[in-house]
């Protein structure tokens, strides 16, 4: 009994990693997916200050051996705190720790389909809503039916993008596009909104959430995935 209560401590714990992004610039997204963890029942760990970057601008930017660098440290991270699962709302951090390190990892989404019973049905019956596919989440890691099907099941009717799934185009926001050609990375998410059939955009990536909700037109909504859940 004792063993098995140590292999739980030692290597059974959940952690949940919001992501740069999320943890620095969206903090009340990040208070969100910790609500919902609560509301599934799960026990997830938080690293705080000890947490580092999955990596990915530095190994979309060239930089390999800083990006092994920070795969040693989280990995070392990992081990000292006895993860044993990852649950993650970033598409990019997610693909990154699904591809690149050793410890399971499981996007928010996935997990809040599993648990949807959780969650009331129809609360937003009748609503019409956008759903846009992140690049990370849709067709680097075939993650589509999940979180159309959670909306569906909150009562929303979604209204498709003409190009979705995996022929979903870009937010503009990703690849250091925004920082190296923001008028560029801003007619591109300018050019998204010209294709909506709706007043609400939901998206599950917080840089998909960041760019459009920079670049929405007036009347328009864009929500992050969580706020329809909390």
């Amino acid at each position: 009994m004792l063993k098995g209560l140590f292999d739980r401590i030692s290597s059974g714990n959940t952690l949940y990693y919001p992501g740069c992004l999320t943890k620095f610039v969206l903090p009340r997204v990040d208070e969100n997916y910790r609500k919902i963890l609560k509301a599934m029942g799960i026990s997830y760990i938080l690293l705080k200050d000890k947490e580092f970057c999955c990596g990915s601008p530095v190994l979309n930017a060239g930089y390999k051996k800083d990006f092994d660098d920070l795969v040693r440290k989280n990995t070392e991270t990992f081990r000292q705190f006895g993860v044993g699962r990852i649950v993650t709302n970033c598409p990019a951090c997610f693909y990154m720790i699904k591809n690149h390190y050793s410890v399971p990892v499981e996007h928010m989404t996935t997990l809040i389909w599993k648990n949807i019973r959780r969650f009331e049905s129809g609360r937003f019956a009748g609503e019409r809503i956008t759903y846009h596919d992140p690049c990370h989440l849709g067709r680097h890691s075939g993650i589509y039916d999940e979180p159309r099907n959670i909306l569906k099941h909150l009562g929303f009717e979604v209204v498709e993008f003409p190009q979705n799934r995996n022929l979903s185009l870009c937010c503009g926001g990703g690849g250091g596009l925004k920082t190296n050609c923001p008028s560029m990375s801003n007619d591109i998410a300018k050019s998204r909104f010209a294709e909506l059939k709706t007043k609400k955009l939901i998206t599950p990536c917080p840089m998909c959430y960041a760019q459009f909700k920079e670049n929405a037109p007036k009347g328009v909504e864009v929500l992050e995935f969580s706020e329809v859940l909390v």
